[in-house]
């Protein structure tokens, strides 16, 4: 039986894990320095990019993390700019953006069967490179996820590093620290009670564009719904009475050997049955219907994200 929000969990929470934007100051600095300035305010990194002698430098990229607001964003970039001036304005790298699933008494065997849940039926606009990571897989490099891939203590991965658009979907019991100027990655355990089923995509380069995301500031107004519009944070699931997937029998032979069968994840079966019979493309496979349940919450989560930011 498929695990629901009503088995016990809290209402989905969106957040924004992590930005990353670029600065040039007016005058030099170093970055140690600016990150424990600000390491308070959510710094944990402050990149040089143009580091001269003694370490210093004018250009930094910098990382915050957990911002629960803009106002706190603001704050470090009202306070660089009174401190150095900046000779163009701050421009956005990255976004992370993520939709939490807690459990109301943390059951471990509830937060991986949600996991699963969000890793069967997570709808992306565009697939790339579906994958699995996790103990007992085939590869160290991950692999086209079946059904029986999609284990709660795995992670799905959707798009590759230098994708405009990266998912991950997995069971979040650590989260990173950033050690030293370059920012070095370490995982750290959370705390038990912050256990949580975690779908995020993190959002760089043409889609910032897409969104209108292209300097700092840009964040104050945004409205996160808009990701949801434009297809991200879509759930759906198999819809039976479509027929058979695949009907070419050159294709099933192909299909069969990646495990693709009608339990296989949406991320792939929405490869398939993408033509309507005039042969435009559909939003969504014709053997696929949304999971209102998933896609609603999803909704109502990044709108009042938009609230509280």
């Amino acid at each position: 039986m498929t695990i629901t929000l009503k088995d016990g969990f809290n209402t989905p929470q969106a957040v924004v894990d992590w930005l990353a934007f670029t600065v040039e100051l007016g005058r030099t600095s170093h970055g140690g320095y600016l990150k424990n300035t600000y390491a308070h305010l959510g710094v944990s990194h402050a990149y040089p990019l143009n580091k001269g002698d003694g370490g210093a430098a004018t250009q930094f990229e910098f990382r915050m993390q957990h911002p629960a607001n803009y106002a706190v964003i603001e704050e470090v970039i009202t306070d660089l700019e009174k401190e150095y001036g900046f000779v163009i304005t701050p421009k956005l790298l990255g976004l992370e953006v993520s939709l939490d699933f807690y459990h109301k008494s943390t059951s471990i065997l509830a937060l991986k069967a949600m996991t699963e849940r969000l890793m069967l039926s997570i709808t992306p606009p565009r697939i790339i490179n579906p994958r699995i990571y996790g103990k007992n897989c085939d590869f160290s490099g991950g692999h086209m996820p079946s059904r029986r891939e999609i284990k709660g203590l795995k992670t799905l991965y959707i798009g590759n590093e230098d994708c405009d658009v990266l998912w991950r979907v997995y069971f979040k019991r650590t989260d990173d620290t950033f050690i030293g100027e370059n920012g070095k990655k370490v995982p750290k355990p959370i705390p038990f009670k912050e256990f949580r089923a975690r779908a995020e995509v993190r959002l760089q380069g043409a889609i910032l564009e897409q969104f209108n995301l292209v300097s700092v500031s840009d964040l104050r107004n945004f409205r996160f719904e808009k990701l949801h519009s434009e297809g991200l944070f879509k759930f759906a699931k198999r819809d039976y009475s479509s027929g058979q997937i695949i009907t070419n029998k050159f294709s099933i032979s192909g299909a069969k050997s990646l495990g693709v069968n009608n339990d296989s994840p949406v991320s792939i079966l929405n490869l398939f049955g993408r033509r309507d019979s005039r042969g435009r493309e559909r939003q969504l496979s014709r053997h696929l219907i949304t999971d209102t349940e998933l896609t609603e919450a999803s909704r109502q989560s990044l709108r009042r994200l938009t609230q509280r930011f």
